[in-house]
């Protein structure tokens, strides 16, 4: 058993991290930014999952403060931590690159700078993201090798935000850990649905907000059409594999990619998901090119809520999962049933913009 350390403690894939870690007996220390205000909600989300005895040790700490917000006495507490999970990360579309870089970038290689120093690192399991594989995009936006001459103001320019900064800090982080010798693994999720038996998803998440606009009707159209697709993964194949990953040596200096290659396009998929709840399905798909040209108008833009930069996301190409199932099958891993977890997720979603409609009404009867 190991001691580890999970940045993200109090987002959607950490605490499912948190929960498939302390099952297996590790001692956790959760990094949040308020921990007197999350860790009581994690302790309650782990206790409705049948988690009552687990060894968690909440760690203040805050990735766009110096230091990274984390006091010489909680260095000291997590004196005998080993492994490293970093799944924190600032989301959203249109953020500023400043917060971002701050966060995503900065933030992260000071952490691991500072872990580094004061820990005895045997491996750091880092959260990119799909897209970092898809080499040919890459290239596009002229990064070569570890992306040390990348030109990052136009490439920010180019594909938003978010993304960029994720690009940017896979690099930053591959570079920084040969430099101090971290073993470092990389773990790249596809978009995250809800797991196979409860459906259980992040409001947060993208896909979550896609639902509640199928749910609402203003679906009737969707980026889909010419083979493009929305690579799909379930947060609890991600997170058990995520949580394996460290009793494999051969892990170190490797990236995985965590995705259902079958994903459909997002059409067949929001069907799937509307027979399971009976609303009315998608009608149309718009050719991804098309929808581009449309959204780089601003007006229309704001106008129907989307955005350029997650289109991005919508990939023609497959992913390379080879390598991913032949360790998740020595790991006794299979993928989950993605029309299953699709319906589960739908299902879980509707109910709980039920619960949050009858919740309004009774607070604003009262």
């Amino acid at each position: 058993m190991s001691d580890i350390l999970v940045t993200g403690a109090s987002g959607f894939i950490g605490q499912f991290l948190i929960l498939a870690l302390v099952k297996k007996g590790h001692k956790v220390f959760a990094l949040f930014r308020k921990p007197e205000q999350q860790y009581p909600k994690l302790i309650e989300w782990l206790a409705a999952k049948g988690v009552t005895q687990a060894e968690i040790v909440p760690i203040q700490g805050d990735l766009s403060f110096q230091n990274v917000g984390i006091s010489s006495e909680s260095w000291q507490k997590m004196a005998n931590v080993s492994v490293i999970y970093h799944s924190a990360a600032m989301f959203g579309w249109n953020l500023s690159e400043q917060q971002a870089r701050q966060v995503n970038v900065k933030g992260v290689l000071e952490l691991l700078t500072l872990a580094q120093q004061q820990l005895k690192l045997k491996q750091v399991v880092q959260v990119s993201g799909y897209m970092l594989t898809m080499h040919k995009h890459l290239q596009q936006l002229g990064i070569r090798g570890l992306a040390e001459n990348a030109n990052w103001a136009k490439i920010y320019q180019q594909i938003g935000v978010y993304e960029a900064s994720k690009i940017e800090a896979h690099f930053a982080i591959k570079r920084l850990s040969q430099a101090l010798n971290i073993p470092l693994t990389v773990i790249h999720p596809a978009t995250v649905i809800g797991d196979g038996q409860q459906g259980e998803l992040a409001s947060q998440q993208p896909f979550y907000q896609t639902l509640v606009d199928l749910i609402a009707g203003k679906l009737f159209a969707v980026p889909s059409g010419q083979g493009y697709r929305l690579p799909l993964v379930g947060v609890d194949y991600l997170t058990q594999f995520m949580a394996n990953v460290i009793n494999y040596p051969q892990s170190i200096g490797q990236e995985y990619v965590l995705a259902d290659n079958a994903t459909p396009n997002l059409k067949q998929v929001l069907t799937v998901c509307a027979e399971a709840i009976a609303v009315k399905p998608p009608v149309l798909s718009i050719p991804i090119p098309v929808l581009k040209c449309v959204l780089a108008i601003d007006f229309i833009a704001k106008k129907v809520g989307m955005s350029t930069e997650m289109l991005h996301f919508f990939r023609q190409e497959s992913l390379v999962v080879e390598p991913t199932q032949q360790l998740a099958s020595m790991m006794g891993l299979t993928l989950p049933n993605l029309a299953q977890s699709l319906k589960q997720t739908a299902k879980f979603v509707k109910s709980r913009e039920v619960e949050s409609r009858q919740s309004l009404v009774l607070a604003k009867a009262s």
